[in-house]
């Protein structure tokens, strides 16, 4: 069985990626958490360095656009880029 590898990371403040990475962890999924205060293009190479299928990221619209564009440019076009507000549609806040 192959297990999928999520590298989580923020642009900014890492309050919210710290715990959505707890969460998956605790979900047996595998987890590269690299903090916050990272740059788009930080993300997107240590994705492509851990051979990750999926990246979440705490990160503004403008960031979001630019992690996109360099998923092409750095050979990860299937790299699964999720913002992490999408990964807590549905479930309660405590």
């Amino acid at each position: 069985m192959v297990r999928e590898r999520t590298v989580l990371g923020a642009t900014g403040g890492d309050d919210a990626v710290r715990h959505e990475a707890r969460r998956l962890r605790d979900a047996g999924q595998e987890v590269v958490y690299v903090g916050g205060g990272q740059t788009p293009e930080q993300l997107v190479r240590t994705a492509v360095a851990e051979d990750a299928t999926a990246l979440v990221v705490d990160a503004d619209p403008d960031a979001l656009g630019a992690i996109a564009d360099l998923c092409g440019a750095l050979g990860a076009p299937d790299l699964v880029v999720t913002p992490l507000d999408a990964t807590r549609v549905g479930r309660r806040s405590r």
